[in-house]
Order: structure tokens, then C-alpha cells, then sequence
């Protein structure tokens, strides 16, 4: 009896174990999905906010160009010789509307331009062979045209050319994807004139954004067009072409419809599947009818591998961008914290009420080594966060800030002025005779001056608020945060001599007895107050600056 007893209270003690080692199972995958499915979100709405940021900034690049008098003056005449049929390669107008557009395109290493008639026909291209043709996005994605013609300016997603024409830099060929943005081109009447259009390398910007996205060792962020189609590189490159969605010499961009092959390719190569053929996953399917929402029950990506996803749609881009992760990677903490509980209650079972006390202090541990794993899994987030902001701040020629970083540096430092009572310095500094050297060199040698200029100025930036950036061509900022006049004197002394130590060969420039490359620069001090603003601080210095071009070059000129 006393062992029937015992026998039944050790089988009820394994049993009351068992269901706890149940129910806290279940709770610990609820809270892994639950962090899975916040990291997701939060990755896939960085990459969003990151492109829409890039985006944004390449709109604005464009409107410049489409606002500039000359532009609209060259455009209107080679419009007029179109109509009236006259040779538009040979055309002067032509050469113009290139060497100005060019050099807004070297800015960020564009690929090249259209200006395209209303009946959708090139009237002027970097490439002759470009011209008088029918302009290759209208043909692939004509659902554009109607919007642009009525008088948006449009992100337009990767296309696929007909044709690989040579690439504004030597010995570079042209890749075979390309992204547009375009806008209208409208005369003095607000009548559409033309359409203006810049075509980019997606690597430089739009898939290096979505490569930022990507977490773990399965974790991808990738971007698709309406109809499911993959409009950046995937990060399985090397397993698609195993298994044949791909071939040995295709990129995955414009290459892959995200369809579900239902079966799990990586496990079966030997299976042939027609990818274009296959209903769309469950993520496309809810992307594009609008949804941006996540799923952290599992489906099949495109490879037939099981993930758990998040996706937002974006309507103005017509867009969608999705991050996923492989489940078995996503849940791989919560696989080692059941084997672990498992063995747990192996133990209990085998040493009774000594396992009971073994089983509370392990799960205490795999709970612990969950939340570590976790909290890496929230670090790369935040790594990846901080990647997407600097490459939103940073210039992509030279690596030093941008204009938008230095507009918003120059007003935080404005405000901390006001409070602090303490001067604010801004150098603006000019390389002198750049055209020259631009057009005797190459604008290759121009790229590698405008570089070594930025490090020698760089160098002088010392402090963790100093903050260098390109302002614009060949013209830099340097701010210098509680710098008086007499120390600023100093630094811009030592930056004007520095470049000019450097011995960059310039045969081409006007300083007076120099051969080699220098700057001008303009110095100007203030005490930010309440009757003043940053606008005038920069005038003081363009002023400046000025004075020093107009009083011989290769000098430092300060405020009054």
C-alpha cells in the first residue's frame, strides 16, 4: 500500500512537472515571437524611412536641375528643332544641356539622363545612340507616363534595359538595372515642355539601404514591385542559382517573382520549378493588395524555406518592402530553451524531488541566455539604424558630411550659441581655378582632387563638434562651434597651407606664380543672439570668401 502510494504521488509529482514544463514552453515561444515580430517591424520600417529618405533627396536633386533657367532655355530650342526635324545629335543645344547636366551627375556618380518628349521619344540622352528612340521606361513601365506628364516627379523602380550603353566614367561598364527619377520640364507658360529624367545605379543608394536591413545570418530585407517582381538583389544569390531560379550569370534583381514553389528548394535542388509559373507567397499576396502587417505563424519564401516575415506597402511608390528571417534561426533560442527543459524533466523524473530544484535553477539560466540572445538580436537593429542614418548624412564622393548634415549642424550649433553666449566660426572654403582642372584633367582626376582637398581639410577638424562638410562642387564648410576670430585665423591658415603643401599639380590655375592646387577662404565669427540668424553667418562668409576670389586667390579672408 505505503508503495502503491508512493508509486502514484511520484507519478502525479512527474506529471504536475511535465504540465509545467508545457505551459512554460508555451509561454517563452509567445515571448520569442513576440520579439521576433518587433524586430522585424522595426527593421523593415528603418529600411523604409531610409529609402523614402534617399528617394526624397534624389527628388530634390532633380527639381534643382528641372528649375535651372538654362536648362528650360536649352531644352525649349531643342525642342523646337525636334519638331521642325532637324539633326539632334548635331545639335549645339544638345552639347550644352549635356555639360550641364553632367556635372550635376557626377555628384553622385549617375548613370545618365533623358529629356524625352511628350510623344515619349529621346530628344537628348548622354549616349547619341540614345536619340530620337522611344525612352525605355515608357515601353517597360508605361503605367508612369500619364503621372509624370501630369506634373509629378516620380521614383521609378529598377528596370531591366534593352540595351547597355558605356557609363559616364572610363572603363565602367553600365549595369544592366536601372532606377529613374523623373519630373517635367515646363516653360515660362507652366506648359510641359519635356520630361526630365536621371538614371541611377541602384547599388549606390537603393539596394544598399535594403542590404542594411539584413540581420542574422538569414535575415533579408528586399523591395518588389507590384506584380511580386524582386526589384533588389537578393542575399541568396549563390543558393538561387544552385537550384536553378537563376543562372550562372544573372543577378536576382528583375530576375525572381516572389511565388511560393511549395516545397523547400534548399532541401530538394534536384526538383525543377518554373518560378514565373507559381502562385505569389503570402506576403506578396497581402503586400500588394495594400496591407503592411507581419506574420509570425511561418509561410514559404520565395526559395520554399519557412520564415516569419514583416512587410509595409507603400502606396506612393508603389512599392512594397519586406523583411524576413528563416523560423529556424528566428527560433533557434527557443529550440535550445526547449531541448534544455526537456532534459529537465528527464532529470526530475530520474532523481525525483532532487530534480525539481536542478529543473527551477536551469530554466532561471535558459531564461537568461534567451533575453542575452535577444538583446544582440535588438544591438544589430540599433547597428543597423545608426548605419542607415550616416549613410543619409554622408557625402558619397568624398566621405565627408553633407549639405543636409551641415544644415542641420549649423542650427543645433546656432541654438547651443544662443544659450551659451560662446562665438560660432564658419569657414567657407572654395578650391581655386577647379573648372580648369576639371576640363584639362578629366573629371576623374577632378573626383580624386575633390577627395584629397576634403582629408587635408578633415584633418584640421579636431574636435568632436567640428563638423567639415561639402557644400556644394568644389565649395566646403567648416564649422567650428566656441572658435573665436583669432583661433579661426589660425586653423584656416594652416588648412590654406596645408592644400597648397600638398603639391596637387594645377598647370591650368590664375594664383600668381603657383602651379599647383589652393584655396580660398572666408572666415566669419558671431555670438548667436535673438536678432540674429544662421542665414547671416553663411552670408558673412560667402562674402567673405568672395573678397579672398576677388583679391588675387589662395588667401584667407576674415569678417570685419
Amino acid at each position: 500500500m505505503k508503495k502503491s502510494r508512493l508509486i502514484l504521488f511520484a507519478c502525479f509529482f512527474i506529471s504536475t512537472i511535465i504540465l509545467l514544463a508545457w505551459f512554460a514552453l508555451q509561454q517563452i515561444k509567445q515571448e520569442s515571437l513576440t520579439n521576433i515580430k518587433n524586430s522585424l517591424q522595426t527593421v523593415v520600417q528603418t529600411t523604409h524611412e531610409g529609402l523614402q529618405l534617399w528617394i526624397k533627396h534624389r527628388q530634390d536633386d532633380l527639381l534643382g536641375v528641372s528649375h535651372d533657367g538654362q536648362v528650360i532655355k536649352l531644352t525649349a530650342a531643342l525642342v523646337a528643332e525636334y519638331t521642325n526635324q532637324k539633326p539632334l545629335i548635331e545639335s549645339n543645344n544638345l552639347q550644352q544641356l549635356r555639360d550641364i547636366i553632367i556635372t550635376k551627375m557626377r555628384i553622385h556618380r549617375d548613370l545618365g539622363f533623358y529629356i524625352i518628349a511628350p510623344n515619349k521619344i529621346n530628344i537628348a540622352a548622354l549616349n547619341d545612340n540614345d536619340i530620337n528612340k522611344v525612352n525605355s521606361i515608357f515601353k517597360i513601365r508605361p503605367e508612369y507616363t500619364q503621372r509624370i506628364l501630369s506634373g509629378e516627379t516620380l521614383f521609378i523602380p529598377p528596370i531591366l534595359l534593352e540595351e547597355n550603353g558605356n557609363y559616364l566614367y572610363e572603363n565602367t561598364q553600365m549595369p544592366s538595372h536601372s532606377i529613374f527619377v523623373a519630373t517635367p520640364l515646363f516653360d515660362e507658360h507652366r506648359n510641359i515642355l519635356a520630361i526630365l529624367a536621371l538614371q541611377i545605379d541602384p547599388s549606390l543608394g537603393f539596394t544598399r539601404v535594403t542590404q542594411l536591413g539584413r540581420i542574422g545570418e538569414t535575415g533579408e530585407t528586399y523591395a518588389f514591385d507590384n506584380e511580386g517582381l524582386l526589384i533588389t538583389n537578393s542575399r541568396f544569390d549563390e543558393q538561387l542559382k544552385a537550384i536553378g531560379l537563376i543562372s550562372q550569370n544573372e543577378q536576382s534583381m528583375l530576375s525572381i517573382k516572389i511565388t511560393d514553389p511549395g516545397i523547400n528548394l534548399l532541401e530538394n535542388p534536384h526538383i525543377v520549378v518554373k518560378n514565373q509559373q507559381l502562385p505569389l507567397t503570402f506576403m506578396i499576396k497581402s503586400a500588394t493588395s495594400g496591407k503592411s502587417t507581419y506574420n509570425i505563424d511561418g509561410y514559404r519564401d520565395y526559395r520554399g524555406v519557412p520564415v516569419f516575415g514583416a512587410w509595409i506597402w507603400d502606396n506612393e511608390l508603389d512599392i512594397g518592402i519586406a523583411t524576413e528571417i528563416d523560423i529556424k534561426e528566428a527560433l533557434t533560442p527557443y529550440y535550445r530553451t526547449r531541448t534544455l527543459i526537456l532534459f529537465i524533466v528527464l532529470v526530475v523524473a530520474a532523481l525525483s524531488f532532487g530534480g525539481v530544484y536542478m529543473w527551477l535553477l536551469l530554466d532561471r539560466k535558459a531564461k537568461h541566455s534567451l533575453e542575452q540572445i535577444l538583446k544582440e538580436l535588438e544591438d544589430k537593429v540599433d547597428e543597423r539604424t545608426k548605419e542607415l542614418q550616416l549613410l543619409s548624412y554622408q557625402d558619397g564622393l568624398t566621405g565627408v558630411a553633407n549639405r543636409r548634415m551641415f544644415d542641420h549642424s549649423l542650427e543645433k550649433e546656432w541654438r547651443r550659441g544662443q544659450r551659451s553666449h560662446q562665438p560660432l566660426t564658419l569657414m567657407m572654403i572654395d578650391i581655386d581655378s577647379f573648372k580648369p582642372y576639371n576640363d584639362n584633367y578629366g573629371h576623374q582626376q577632378g573626383d580624386a582632387c575633390l577627395k584629397q582637398v576634403a582629408q587635408i581639410l578633415a584633418s584640421e577638424a579636431k574636435r568632436a563638434t567640428d563638423v567639415l562638410a561639402r557644400y556644394g562642387g568644389e565649395e566646403f564648410a567648416l564649422l567650428l562651434p566656441n572658435t573665436s576670430l583669432e583661433q579661426a585665423l589660425i586653423i584656416a591658415e594652416k588648412c590654406r597651407k596645408k592644400v597648397a603643401d600638398s603639391q596637387i599639380l594645377h598647370e591650368f590655375g590664375d594664383v600668381d606664380h603657383l602651379n599647383v592646387v589652393t584655396v580660398s577662404i572666408g572666415v566669419s565669427v558671431m555670438i548667436p543672439t535673438l536678432g540674429l540668424s544662421s542665414n547671416m553667418l553663411v552670408e558673412a562668409a560667402d562674402k567673405c570668401l568672395y573678397i579672398a576670389k576677388r583679391n588675387g586667390r589662395n588667401r584667407v579672408e576674415p569678417t570685419d
